[in-house]
């Protein structure tokens, strides 16, 4: 998969600092204005294999 700002942001705070999907929707929001449902996040963790 793409290494794009989404998959750095979720290998960075999801896998290795272990953060919420929430905070991490809201980080992405704030910082990048980057809106995205939660559903489509899961759905990325899954792809890259983390879960």
């Amino acid at each position: 998969m793409l290494n794009d700002i989404i998959n750095q942001t979720l290998r960075t705070y999801y896998i290795q600092k272990g953060k919420a999907i929430a905070v991490i929707r809201r980080y992405l929001g704030l910082k990048y204005r980057i809106f995205v449902d939660e559903q489509s996040l899961r759905r990325r963790i899954s792809q890259m294999g983390a879960v």
